[in-house]
């Protein structure tokens, strides 16, 4: 079974929602924070489970125009160490960038992200990667009325 803590990679999504409403008061929001991660993934090479620790380093820069819409852009970096349930230690990194664009007549917020997290070992078990598909949905309230994180792995090439 592949699992993850979808809390870690959700983290994106989230603060790209918070800039969201955040910025119709302001002309202009830049962030840049460091988020903790954490969770398990499955390798399907060799059977071994796998816990990471780590951090994604997010940066987003929010506008708004003169219609009352949006623009956002934010680049994600993460970097996590792993451990294997056989003993094994990986690396993985992950990168990307998004942007969204809202017209001012938008009543709420839809952003869905594809994500590939490569794990590479650092010996001889075999590298995977992690696929993750992310959603998030926000109503004209601000409220998240949508969430949710799918996570398959496969062997790499």
């Amino acid at each position: 079974m592949n699992r993850i803590k979808p809390i870690a990679l959700m983290s994106s999504l989230a603060l790209t929602a918070l800039l969201i409403f955040a910025v119709k008061a302001m002309a202009a929001v830049t962030t840049n924070v460091d988020v903790p991660i954490s969770g398990t993934v499955f390798n399907p090479c060799n059977g071994e489970t796998v816990t990471f620790t780590g951090v994604d380093h997010f940066t987003a820069h929010v506008t708004l125009d003169s219609s009352g819409g949006f623009h956002s852009d934010f680049h994600d970096n993460i970097h996590v160490t792993a451990t294997g349930d056989q003993g094994n230690l990986y690396e993985g990194n992950q990168e990307d960038n998004g942007p969204t664009n809202l017209s001012g007549n938008n009543l709420g917020a839809e952003q869905t992200l594809p994500l590939t997290f490569s794990e590479i070992a650092k010996g001889s078990a075999p590298n995977f990667e992690v696929h993750a598909l992310q959603h998030i949905t926000i109503n004209a309230n601000g409220t998240v009325t949508v969430a949710f994180s799918n996570f398959t792995s496969s062997c790499r090439g």
